[in-house]
């Protein structure tokens, strides 16, 4: 069995087209703009636009506002210095309108992106990650929200009494973006009039499915003057202070007869594999001996050692996920991994992809953290004579 990707990934470029909206009138923030709050030094509104502007996934992005406001908006983007393809057109009287107005921009424009995401101006702590993480899940499934749970015990009360208590692990709170494969969004949009709160209400009214995907605690609704604190405090967190430390992690196995091999979490279509106690996945190793090291934990011999039988045959992927969950006890999570695969024999560099997403999967993080690269030593060495394969793993924790 060959190494592939998961389903419906998207290319690196053009695959996402924004709505963002930001029709509402502030209405509960007692005077105070909030599209225009200072948050960082930056208005609200450029929060969101900033990380569209860098992601690579996004195409085009249609910001839907007051009609009175057309001019200010337009204004302030341009003077912005972004270079994406931005459109500011006029809500409607509710959201839904004003994304139904967003989709015929879209249309007009002859925009011919995968994917739409639906995302809500005053929400400014959203990032490319959870971008990443969207479409992927929409790739799978078609129509995607962002969830969190609930941390709090739910009452539902009636008449100043309390009628019932569900249970929370099945409760999530909802936020945006919202990612929808363009044609279902555009059909709830056709056969759905009837009021709601979000996007994915009307396609769970249309009879569709809509899957979940990680949000953010992280990721407040500015909504009420007691948030703005809320988001100062959050912004100054995401700021340099933040501790980080990087750990160096290295593998290296001789390739024996018999395949397929196993490499970076993938089973390869080759005549050889590598001989190990476990499964043998060098990539794999390298990357768990590099969180171990980041988190002052030792080295992956002395964690999982090649003499316990327990370990006879064992899924590499799971020295990462439990070197990670160790490094999580001392309050460090991944940042980043940057990986290198040495092998002269068999060609791998299709096969890169693959591996990032399988090391993100095991870590728990988004795809974009993980750097998967392929060289040989040209035939210089056991490994430039086809012997064996090695890697090496730099992580970067983050405290």
């Amino acid at each position: 069995m060959s190494a592939s990707i998961a389903p419906d990934v998207p290319s690196p470029h053009g695959n996402l087209s924004i709505i963002l909206v930001a029709a509402g009138r502030s209405s509960r923030m007692e005077g105070v703009d909030k599209l225009f709050l200072s948050i960082d030094g930056r208005p609200v509104l450029w929060h969101s636009l900033a990380v569209f502007e860098a992601c690579e996934l996004v195409n085009t992005v249609i910001v839907v506002t007051h009609p009175s406001r057309i001019r200010e908006f337009r204004e302030n983007i341009a003077n912005s210095g972004f270079s994406k393809p931005y459109q500011i057109v006029a809500g409607g009287d509710r959201r839904q309108d004003s994304v139904r107005k967003g989709i015929e921009e879209l249309r007009r424009i002859n925009d011919e992106a995968t994917f739409i995401a639906v995302h809500d101006a005053a929400r400014p702590f959203i990032d490319a990650a959870m971008l990443t993480r969207g479409v992927f899940a929409a790739g799978r499934v078609g129509a995607v929200i962002p969830v969190v749970p609930l941390k709090d015990t739910i009452k539902q009360v009636s008449n100043g009494l309390v009628i019932d208590t569900p249970q929370r692990d099945q409760l999530f709170s909802v936020q945006t973006p919202q990612v929808f494969k363009s044609e279902i969004l555009r059909a709830a949009h056709e056969t759905v009039d009837e009021e709601v709160t979000d996007d994915a209400s009307m396609v769970e009214i249309a009879g569709g499915l809509v899957g979940t995907f990680e949000g953010s605690y992280k990721n407040i609704k500015i909504t009420t003057q007691s948030d703005i604190p809320i988001a100062h405090a959050i912004a100054a967190g995401q700021g340099p202070s933040r501790t980080f430390r990087s750990g160096i992690g290295f593998d290296g196995h001789r390739l024996v007869d018999g395949g397929p091999l196993r490499l970076g979490g993938s089973e390869i279509d080759f005549e050889m594999h590598l001989e190990g106690h476990s499964d043998g996945d060098v990539l794999m190793h390298a990357v768990a001996s590099g969180i171990l090291g980041a988190s002052g934990l030792g080295d992956l011999g002395g964690n999982f050692p090649s003499d316990d039988p327990k370990y006879a045959g064992f899924d590499s992927a799971r020295f990462i996920r439990e070197s990670t969950i160790r490094a999580a006890s001392l309050g460090w999570s991944v940042d980043h991994v940057d990986t290198m695969v040495i092998a002269q024999r068999p060609r791998l560099a299709a096969h890169a992809p693959a591996f990032e997403w399988n090391i993100a999967q095991a870590i728990g993080i988004e795809i974009e953290r993980v750097n998967a690269k392929i060289t040989s030593t040209d035939e210089v060495g056991a490994i430039g004579k086809g012997e064996g394969i090695a890697a090496q793993a730099i992580v970067t924790l983050v405290r």
